[in-house]
Parts: structure tokens; C-alpha cells; sequence
């Protein structure tokens, strides 16, 4: 009755399940789908990604209150070290193409590839961009009020970085590193100058070695369970090596995620930044938390801090909670100050590649009257 109910040939079914269960007849199996995970069903990108040529196209969502609306596109490829078992899809070597443009006449192109050598004993980082930033910078004038002033540029640039670290050992979390960074960039006023002496169409070049020191036992790099992750820069752009100028930076970040409860992961990240006399003014450090617009707590030093609460609460299913704290220091000959600023954080993630330990979603972020949203592939504070 359903089946002619359904207007199926019920004589044909019968006899092709005759077949299927007569004696040795093989059956071929239904092949694996790319996009589910065999366990649970689910959809789950870890097979399809795994293939070679495969990759995440990542639809770049800019809310960011510094630059204003926008979006763009970034094709990411997971290339799992397959000879290293479990851990080559834990920390797998990662590359990345992409570009983005927003409202505010913003638009750049990047490349970038992460890639593991000899058992994961040398880890390579590479990187370019070129494009322009309209940004508003703080605290550029002689008094304390030009601290809450904006002051509007353009900055043309073309980026380039090249990086290696080399564990000390081979069971070690230990490892030293040396990165190079070379920047050219033309700073544009895009309003009348508020205070004199202001940078207007120079020519600024970065030419930089850093020094780094990196600890690292999380348990995957895209959003970890557990472990903790620490490292420290010294950075010395030097006219000898072609600089416009010699100044200093460093660079502390701290991480840790700490399993509370069934289900329930706590991470808490800590930044510290200090910059020397004659950094150039997009460079020095500012407060990055997320619902906090870039550049608008900046100073010579800066600190921050911020704890993340996810609940993974049903299947592959998380909520996410969190809270930060930053503040700036300008300090100079002729005044010194400090402005601190605290962030919220509410968000959702989806575990969009199980054997990675991937998840992806989005958070909503706040602070003051700002709020931003951010599309979030692995954890939103992401090293490779």
C-alpha cells in the first residue's frame, strides 16, 4: 500500500531485495561521504579537507568599528602531516589566500603558509600583504586631550615576514626562532592636520630581525582543550638594515586552556607590549580585545587580558562567554597617562572538523558603545 501509495514499483523492489539477500551475493558499500562524520553523522569537513587541493573557503565578515563594514573572501588549506598519526591533524601545516575591502575604503590581499619540516623538529612561517588602511590613531598630540582626538590616515602599504623555529629538543615544547619582517609604508593624512608636526606622505620602511622564544603543548592548534602556549619577540628595526628609522619592540603573550568541568573548557590569555622612542605611529601597541575598535587605547606600553569560557552544551554544539581587560600608557616629557578599557564576549561555535579539533562560529563583542561581530574559524585568539 505505501509503496504504491508512493508510486514505486513494488515487484521491482521485491525482486532486487531477493537478490541482495540471495546467498554470496556482494553488496558494495555505500561510499563515505566527504562532508559527515561516520560516527555521529554529523556534517563534518575533516575528510574533505584532508585531500589534497581541498580547502576552506572563509567568508571574511569585517565589523571591525576601526574600518567600518565590509567583507571579503580567504581560501584556507589544512594539509594533515599524515606520518605523524593524531598530532600531524592536531598541528597540521596551514596556508592561506585572501582579500578584503570595506566601507571605508579599506582593502587588502594577503597570503600566508605555516608548514612543519623533519618530525616537526622545524617549524616555517611565511607571509605577504599589500593594500591600504584607513584608520583613526590616538594620543598623537603634545597634551593629554589629543588622547581621545582621532586623527584620520591612509596607509599604503606592502608587507613581508619569513620565519623559523627550531625545537630544542625533540619531545620538547621548548623552541628559539628568528622572524624578519620588512614593511614599506606611506602614511596619508585624510583630514586637515589637528596638531603640527604630523606624519603627511613620508616614506617609513621596517626592516626588522626577532628574536623569539616559544613554549607549546596545546593539544591543537585550531581550538584547544587543553595546554598552554607562551611567547616572547624582541623585535630591532635597524637602519643599517635599511630602516627609516631604529626603534624597539617586545612582545609577551601567555595562553592556557584548562578543561572545568565535563565539557566545559576555560582559556585566559595575557598580552604585554612596549615600544621604544621612534616607532612609528602605527606600530605602537594598542589594546586588541574583541569589541574594542583597533588603535583607539594606544600607547607606549600596553597590557591586556582576557578569559573565554566555551560550553560545548549539546553534541557538536558550544556557547561562548568572555571578558577582557586592557590598558594603554603614553608617557613622554611632556605628560603621562594611562586608559584601560574592559570588553564582553558572547558567541557560538560549531566543531566543523572533528579530527582537526576545529570548531567555527561567531562571537559578538562589546565594549562602551561599540559592538562588533566576528566570524571565528578555530579559537579567536589563534597562533600557528
Amino acid at each position: 500500500m505505501a509503496l504504491l501509495a508512493l508510486g514505486l514499483p513494488a515487484s521491482g523492489l521485491a525482486d532486487e531485495a531477493a537478490e541482495t539477500m540471495a546467498p554470496g551475493k556482494i553488496v558494495p558499500e555505500k561510499p563515505a561521504s566527504q562532508f559527515r562524520d561516520p560516527d555521529d553523522g554529523q556534517i563534518d569537513l575533516s575528510r574533505f579537507l584532508a585531500k589534497p587541493r581541498a580547502f576552506l573557503p572563509i567568508p571574511l565578515v569585517v565589523t571591525e568599528p576601526a574600518v567600518g563594514y565590509g567583507g571579503g573572501l580567504a581560501g584556507m588549506f589544512v594539509r594533515p602531516r599524515e606520518k605523524a598519526g593524531g598530532a600531524g591533524f592536531a598541528k597540521p601545516n596551514i596556508s592561506i589566500l585572501g582579500g578584503i575591502a570595506t566601507e571605508n575604503g579599506t582593502k587588502a590581499a594577503f597570503g600566508a603558509d605555516m608548514s612543519r619540516w623533519f618530525d616537526d623538529r622545524f617549524k616555517t612561517l611565511s607571509a605577504a600583504g599589500t593594500g591600504k588602511i584607513n584608520l583613526d590613531f590616538y594620543g598623537l598630540g603634545l597634551d593629554e586631550e589629543s588622547l581621545d582626538e582621532p586623527v584620520s590616515y591612509t596607509l599604503d602599504f606592502n608587507l613581508a615576514l619569513m620565519q623559523g623555529n627550531w625545537r630544542v629538543k625533540a619531545d620538547s615544547p621548548w623552541s628559539i626562532g628568528l622572524r624578519y619582517i620588512y614593511s614599506a609604508v606611506e602614511p596619508k593624512l585624510r583630514d586637515e592636520p589637528q596638531f603640527p608636526g604630523l606624519a603627511d606622505g613620508i616614506h617609513v620602511k621596517v626592516s626588522a630581525p626577532v628574536a623569539l622564544l616559544e613554549f607549546d603543548t596545546r593539544d591543537n592548534l585550531f581550538t584547544p582543550t587543553r595546554g598552554a602556549y607562551s611567547e616572547s619577540s624582541y623585535l630591532v628595526s635597524s637602519e643599517d638594515l635599511g630602516a627609516s628609522e631604529d626603534f624597539e619592540r617586545f612582545q609577551q603573550v601567555l595562553m592556557g586552556w584548562f578543561p572545568v568541568a565535563d565539557r566545559m573548557v576555560l582559556g585566559i590569555r595575557g598580552d604585554y607590549q612596549w615600544s621604544s622612542n621612534g616607532t612609528p605611529f602605527f606600530l605602537r601597541p594598542y589594546v586588541k580585545l574583541r569589541g574594542v575598535p583597533a588603535m583607539r587605547y594606544q600607547g607606549e606600553e600596553m597590557a591586556s587580558v582576557e578569559a573565554e569560557l566555551r560550553w560545548q552544551f549539546k553534541g557538536r554544539w558550544s556557547a561562548v562567554f568572555a571578558a577582557g581587560y586592557g590598558a594603554a600608557k603614553t608617557d613622554n616629557d611632556l605628560f603621562s597617562r594611562t586608559r584601560d578599557v574592559t570588553s564582553g564576549v558572547v558567541g557560538f561555535r560549531y566543531e566543523l572538523a572533528r579530527k582537526f579539533g576545529m570548531h567555527a562560529g561567531m562571537d559578538v563583542g562589546f565594549s562602551n558603545d561599540t559592538t562588533a561581530i566576528y566570524l571565528q574559524v578555530g579559537n579567536a585568539w589563534f597562533r600557528p
